[in-house]
């Protein structure tokens, strides 16, 4: 299964951040790998994707990434945010998941519309 979304588009100056969540929050399951692709430079937005090193730790870090490198982590144990844009630059990246075999569960009764694509 693979969920792709392209809505983070985070135009700067402005407030709206990502506030600390985990996908669970969001009626996504424990099964999935989440992977984040920033299109914009960091170094111009100031935007980076900040997560915890492992479920309740609390410990939040920058995941510095370049324009287009995939980061890949479990966002559905631990928590993870972009932070705001205070840069006059619009900030855009790409995030999608993966439902891994053996732990995905394809009844789950998540909100989410799932496909399953055989590569």
């Amino acid at each position: 299964m693979v969920k792709i979304s392209l809505q983070s588009l985070q135009p700067g100056p402005g407030w709206a951040h990502v506030k600390p969540h985990n996908d669970l929050e969001y009626g996504h399951q424990y099964g999935e790998l989440n992977f984040w692709v920033p299109f914009t430079d960091r170094d111009k937005t100031g935007v980076d994707l900040w997560c915890e090193s492992k479920f309740g730790a609390d410990d939040y870090h920058p995941i510095v990434a370049k324009p287009g490198q995939v980061i890949a982590f479990h966002g559905s144990a631990c928590r993870h945010y972009v932070n705001r844009n205070k840069s006059d630059q619009t900030r855009v990246s790409m995030d999608f998941r993966v439902g891994v075999e053996g732990f995905f569960d394809p009844f789950c009764s998540g909100y989410h519309g799932r496909k399953e694509v055989q590569i």
